[in-house]
């Protein structure tokens, strides 16, 4: 399972944008519009900073995952913010119209 979950970064970047998308577009048709600003900033975090840090949960060795913290959750939290942002854009036109 571990290995499973070594993942490169471009690699998460692309998984934490999918399922943040997904995610996002679960919670805006499913919650109240007043909080869909904050599902783009919260569901892409959490699920970045939960993949980065779950093979430390399962076992893993966390002397470097310190280090590359910033880099990595940083990163795949921008990767999964704009598809979200999209998400977010794209519900809001269609409510209009």
């Amino acid at each position: 399972m571990k290995s499973l979950l070594d993942l490169s970064l471009g690699s998460g970047a692309i998984l934490v944008a999918i399922c943040s998308a997904a995610i996002v577009w679960l919670l805006c048709a499913a919650l109240p519009a007043t909080l869909r600003p904050l599902w783009v900033v919260v569901v892409p975090f959490g699920l970045a900073y939960s993949l980065y840090w779950l093979p430390v949960w399962l076992g893993a060795d966390a002397s470097e995952y310190g280090a590359w913290e910033g880099i990595c959750v940083g990163s795949w939290f921008l990767a999964g913010m704009a598809p979200s942002a999209a998400i977010l854009l794209i519900l809001r036109k269609r409510r209009a119209s």
